[in-house]
């Protein structure tokens, strides 16, 4: 007896739970009618439109037959302009994509009658398309079947390039104005692999500024330390060729990315810059042979066998031994080379 009374207690408190969950979902279902059937009798009436959003209606032909004032402006055109006119090649591109997502938010919004969220491009009048972020509501007649659909957009365009700048914003190391290491392997990695594919040139020069940076900070300032780092970084930039780029690695390491650049000129670059570095360091009140503390090193992809890498290793083992042995210039795998400034300290 106590479990038939156990089980009839559970039956009931699943009823009312049940009860429970209907009535709220009716309850919810009748307001999205009744808000539904507001915006469908009120066809001159629009819901909140902000500043810069489109709002506008279609019958179930696809033809416009209504669009609110300030909206047709911002599209370019007056409001008498569109009413009648189809959506498609108007409004929307005219394409078969487009008809066929039509008949098929149609379809949904008719059966489900509820609120679809998408992004879309619309069309201006001079034939610009926006990126806009759309809430589609089915129009509703007096038997509740759906005539139609509204379109409320909101011009997400310029949030989509912000976000782009942005994104360029969190790729600059902000203490030098170039790259950071995360961006400029990721690049240079990307970049690597097209030269590979593609069997195109591609070249490095890697600066180390790690002995002199440590000497200022010390003998001077972290101040004058992180200026003649700035510089540097500043002198690099400016010899870069057009769509290559630099960034910083391991604090004080600048790695120039040359596309399209041998390994010939690559060197011509590293002789460049020694003499221009070493002659900012010493505009920071340093001696000459001080200011030379200075390793640069090249290199280059060695056909498709190299890979990013090996080139990476290449470039950090001849800057670990010459600071190893403090012999500082420009460092290769390369014979000899003495360069026109006249340095002492190319080293092989």
């Amino acid at each position: 007896m106590d479990i038939v009374v156990a089980i009839l207690a559970i039956l009931a408190g699943a009823a009312v739970l049940t009860a429970l969950f209907l009535f709220k979902t009716l309850k919810q279902t009748k307001a999205s009618l009744q808000e539904f059937l507001i915006e469908s009798e009120n066809q001159k009436e629009a819901p909140k439109v902000e500043a810069g959003d489109v709002y506008f209606k279609i019958d179930d032909e696809f033809k416009i037959v209504f669009v609110e004032e300030n909206s047709a402006k911002v599209l370019g055109y007056a409001t008498e302009e569109l009413i009648g006119r189809p959506i498609v090649g108007n409004l929307l591109e005219d394409s078969e994509g487009t008809k066929e997502f039509l008949k098929e938010t149609f379809n949904n919004a008719a059966k489900k009658q509820t609120t679809f969220n998408t992004q879309m491009l619309i069309k201006r009048f001079d034939g610009k398309n926006l990126l806009m972020l759309t809430r589609i509501r089915p129009i509703l007649n007096e038997v509740l079947k759906a005539k139609g659909l509204s379109f409320l957009c909101k011009d997400i365009s310029k949030a989509d390039e912000l976000k782009n700048q942005l994104s360029d914003f969190q790729a600059i190391d902000p203490f030098t104005d170039i790259l950071n290491e995360k961006t400029l392997k990721k690049r240079f990695e990307h970049d690597f692999n097209l030269a590979n594919r593609y069997n195109k040139e591609l070249s490095a020069v890697v600066v180390e500024l790690k002995d002199i940076y440590d000497f200022i900070a010390r003998g001077i300032d972290f101040e004058t330390a992180d200026k003649m780092l700035k510089n540097v970084s500043s002198i690099c930039l400016g010899v870069l060729p057009d769509d290559c780029y630099a960034g910083r690695v391991d604090k004080t390491k600048i790695v120039l990315a040359l596309k399209d650049i041998s390994r010939e000129q690559a060197l011509q670059k590293a002789i460049y810059l020694f003499g221009n570095i070493v002659s900012a360091i010493k505009n920071l009140r340093i001696d000459e042979a001080n200011a030379q503390m200075i390793v640069i090193t090249y290199s280059n992809r060695k056909g498709f066998a190299d890979s990013f890498d090996a080139m990476l290793a290449r470039l950090n083992r001849h800057i670990s031994m010459a600071l190893k042995q403090k012999e500082y210039g420009i460092v290769s795998s390369d014979s000899r080379y003495s360069s026109p400034v006249d340095l002492e300290n190319i080293k092989s």
